[in-house]
């Protein structure tokens, strides 16, 4: 009997490590893909004011009309694009066509108005399958008038692949001006 117990017990523990070994691959492979679907690899946007369609969770911005939204490569199909922008606080929503052509389309200012630390829905669909993000807006106050202080401001609100951008366009201005 305890001879049974032993086998018993030593072919469950080499069963347990044999399959952890194998599951190890399929975690790997759906990382993988997660990263791929979260937007990892979308590229830089054309402007700090254009919001990328990918994983976003905060967005900011100067001016209102200054915020456009990107399609990247990678998210573009053949044929119809649609994107619903929807103010969660108020529920204004609207629904727009995204021709592929376009790389780049205004925020609908008129019927979905940009208002600061709230949070928007943004759906993409498309014959692919339908994406939505969740970002909460951020208005850069106005008393920042400083640029030091307004790239760390938007590095505090998690705007950080903006605050890059915009300290590298920063340097690269002042670059220009000493030449």
């Amino acid at each position: 009997m305890l001879l049974i117990f032993i086998l018993l017990f030593s072919f469950n523990n080499a069963t347990a490590s044999e399959s952890t070994q194998y599951s190890q691959e399929p975690i790997q492979l759906a990382e993988k893909f997660d990263t791929r679907r979260r937007g990892m690899g979308c590229g830089t946007p054309p402007s700090i004011w254009a919001m990328g369609m990918c994983k976003i969770d905060s967005f900011c911005y100067a001016n209102p009309e200054d915020v456009i939204l990107w399609l990247p490569p990678v998210k573009r199909t053949e044929g119809s694009n649609f994107i619903t922008v929807k103010n969660l606080a108020t529920q204004q929503e609207i629904t727009k066509r995204w021709q592929i052509s376009d790389t780049t389309i205004p925020w609908p200012i008129e019927e979905v108005p940009l208002t600061t630390e709230t949070n928007y829905s943004i759906r993409l669909s498309n014959r692919n399958g339908v994406n939505t993000y969740s970002v909460i807006l951020n208005m850069i106050p106005s008393e920042l008038s400083k640029i030091t202080q307004q790239i760390e401001w938007m590095k505090e609100k998690g705007c950080t692949q903006q605050a890059e951008m915009f300290l590298n366009k920063q340097e690269i201005k002042s670059e220009e001006q000493d030449a």
